[in-house]
């Protein structure tokens, strides 16, 4: 995969329908809450009366941003040259903006345009001071026009505290433009300011959308149109990274101008941190770019950073499709976006291939693309990747999504759904103010799905007891505190046994999905030594006899070992007792915690059954069908040899199964009250 070729051929096709410009529109940083509208205002520069007033609000639309040129802030370091801001940047537009617009004029060639002589005008009306000096420079508070004082002893900007100062009354700059336009109704929020002037003649002029405050930001920002080959002298022609041309202007300067926190970040990181092994000329050599390209590149982040920019395990994500023929169909790969989405934030794999099986009748080709996934965190100045995983066809992607939904199918008795988003609700995730720590193994996962790379089948065990002894002890609390990705708010109020469930029946599902796929470390049991049972059910009772025949078929289809199928049925005893606990007012399930979820040595699991006989005996449920359970438990795993034994995570996975197996099951040796207990132990409530 070759990051900024791909960026590029995006940008090239988004060009065709766009102005230069818009590459650089930025979305706003305010997010309203519930029941807010954003308005602008105009800071108006007024040479008639010589003052400065903000006035007009209006309400702010995505259309608008485009039409007055909203480019957000110039680099720290640079000079504050564009003229439209958000109300926290308030300051700017209080102080150095003017200063550094008037040099910026005057140093690119328009010295003698229309917009250099206005802002002269208005330094002559003594509205603005500027200077030689880039960063300083300022408004004339005096001449700011407040209702309700006709002078200002004493004005000041606090930029830490994002405030004006008055007379020692405090204002935030939301506050202070209030003052203004008289507007007392704080959900209506005033989020941006458009600068204008009003001439002599009452004529209003927009400052950003004059055409010499065009053609300067497009001289800024490298976006104006380059020159041909036969311009300049075949000396002065050098090799595009990108596009592998020979061309003029090929320089790597033009990387300092993408944003700090766009996917062209990357490739620039990327680059840049192969630069020790380099000489700087060298370096310069081999990833400069052309203008054509820089101007492609930047709108092709654009493009992106709009339609392509996704959520994979609630962290930010670029998802970017390439076609296998070099060409780009915007409404199937738009498509292909939206059906990623889908795949990894809805659970149930079916909707997926329904969507997908429209597409196929509407001729989407989806053999023809593949899929590239930068998973990445930014904080505004900066972006660091997570992970990566690049070339999986889409139709790997559909295969994936296929065999969920059989699997699924298959277990449905057991587990209503799942998809690659599930994969996430299981790996337990701690979160801290910072984000999510342990995000990475869940990102390795996916990797490894997607790209066919080998699991660990001992980590999926250890992930699984995990997710198991995070989540009860978090289940244990008032109100769960972290591991939220696991849907816990499902599975409070005496619930746990179904949050055992999903995690179960998931993981079971997850280990079928890798065998069918191929990537095990090794097979979950190198020959399939479950055999059948010698202990025959003819004579047990009808409806013993028909759940122990169901849980037979359920072993069979899971392809469990002998060992796995008598930690099963000890798994299934203990559900007996929890059950009977249950109705005995124990709502805790002590037996419970007699399991320890971090891993059983085989000794702690001896002595585990040996606590499950005795409270078998104290709750006297020591009837047929428990009777039946044990037999199979001594039958399976009473004569393994020492090296068949599994180790502490696989122990407690496969006794978990069979507490899993018959949580939502009505066993045959229920009491009315045992019946009683389960409906009140409900089904909660389906996680979106």
């Amino acid at each position: 995969m070759n990051l900024p070729q791909i960026t590029a051929q995006i940008g090239q096709m988004e060009s065709q329908n766009e102005n230069e410009l818009h590459s650089l529109v930025k979305k706003l940083k305010f997010k309203p809450k519930a029941g807010e509208s954003a308005y602008a205002v105009y800071m108006t520069f007024d040479l008639q009366t010589q003052d400065i007033i903000f006035e007009a609000p209006m309400k702010v639309s995505e259309d608008l941003l485009y039409r007055i040129h909203y480019f957000g802030n110039n680099a720290a370091a640079a000079a504050q040259t564009y003229m439209v801001r958000e109300t926290d940047s308030l300051n700017y537009l209080l102080t150095s903006v003017w200063n550094d617009f008037h040099l910026s004029l005057k140093q690119n060639g328009f010295a003698d345009c229309e917009l250099t002589h206005l802002i002269e005008e208005v330094q002559k009306a003594g509205l603005i001071s500027v200077s030689e000096k880039k960063g300083e420079g300022n408004v004339s508070f005096n001449r700011l026009r407040l209702p309700f004082i006709s002078a200002l002893s004493d004005i000041r900007i606090d930029k830490q505290k994002k405030a004006v100062i008055i007379d020692g009354t405090e204002y935030k700059y939301e506050a202070f433009i209030r003052l203004f336009i008289a507007d007392d109704n704080k959900k209506n929020r005033i989020v941006l300011i458009i600068p204008r002037i009003r001439n002599v003649s009452g004529e209003e002029i927009v400052l950003s959308t004059h055409q010499d405050y065009i053609q300067l930001v497009k001289k800024l920002n490298n976006l104006e149109k380059s020159e041909t080959e036969h311009q300049v002298d075949d000396t002065a022609l050098r090799i595009c990274y990108v596009c592998q041309q020979n061309k003029p202007n090929v320089s790597s300067e033009y990387t300092k101008k993408f944003s700090r926190s766009g996917i062209n970040k990357i490739f620039i990181t990327q680059k840049t941190n192969m630069a020790p092994f380099f000489e700087k000329k060298r370096y310069d050599d081999n990833y400069s770019i052309c203008l054509d390209c820089y101007q492609q590149l930047l709108a092709g982040e654009k493009l992106i950073e709009k339609t392509f920019k996704g959520r994979i395990a609630r962290e930010n994500a670029y998802i970017l499709p390439e076609s296998l023929m070099g060409t780009f169909n915007y409404k199937y790969i738009s498509t292909l976006k939206e059906n990623v989405d889908l795949a990894f934030n809805q659970e149930d794999a079916q909707k997926f291939l329904d969507k997908v099986q429209a597409e196929a009748e509407a001729d989407f080709d989806h053999a023809l693309y593949m899929l590239h996934f930068f998973i990445y965190r930014t904080d505004g100045n900066s972006v660091t990747v997570l992970d990566v995983i690049e070339d999986v066809p889409v139709l790997r992607f559909h295969k994936i999504m296929n065999e969920f939904a059989e699997i699924v199918s298959l277990m449905s008795d057991h587990l209503r759904r799942m998809s690659l988003a599930t994969v996430y609700r299981i790996v337990p995730v701690r979160e801290t103010p910072k984000g999510q720590i342990d995000i990475g193994r869940v990102l390795t996962l996916y990797k490894s799905i997607l790209s066919g790379q080998l699991i660990d089948k001992k980590t999926l065990y250890s992930y699984a007891s995990e997710a198991l002894d995070k989540g009860l002890k978090q289940l244990a609390k008032s109100r769960p505190d972290n591991y939220y990705n696991m849907g816990l708010g499902y599975y409070t109020n005496g619930r746990e046994d179904f949050f055992i469930k999903r995690i179960i029946m998931s993981y079971l599902a997850l280990f079928r999905l890798c065998e069918r796929l191929d990537i095990l470390n090794r097979t979950l049991f190198a020959i399939n030594e479950g055999g059948e049972s010698t202990v025959t059910v003819e004579q047990l009772p009808s409806k013993t006899k028909e759940s122990i025949e169901k849980m037979e078929k359920f072993l069979s289809e899971q392809k469990f070992s002998r060992e796995a199928k008598g930690l099963f049925y000890l798994g299934t005893l203990i559900h007996r007792v929890a059950t009977a606990q249950y109705i005995k007012e124990h709502r805790k399930k002590p037996i419970l915690k007699k399991i320890q979820f971090q891993g059983m040595k085989q000794r702690e699991v001896i002595r585990l059954y040996e606590d499950v006989l005795e409270k078998l005996r104290q709750y006297n449920r020591f009837t047929s069908f428990s009777e039946t359970l044990l037999s199979r438990f001594h039958e399976y795993y009473g004569n393994q040899k020492e090296d068949k034994y599994f180790d502490e995570h696989e122990n407690v996975f496969y006794i978990m199964s069979g507490y899993a197996y018959m949580v939502g099951q009505k066993a045959p040796d229920f009491t009315k009250q045992e019946e009683e207990a389960q409906l009140e132990e409900s089904t909660p409530a389906e996680e979106e």
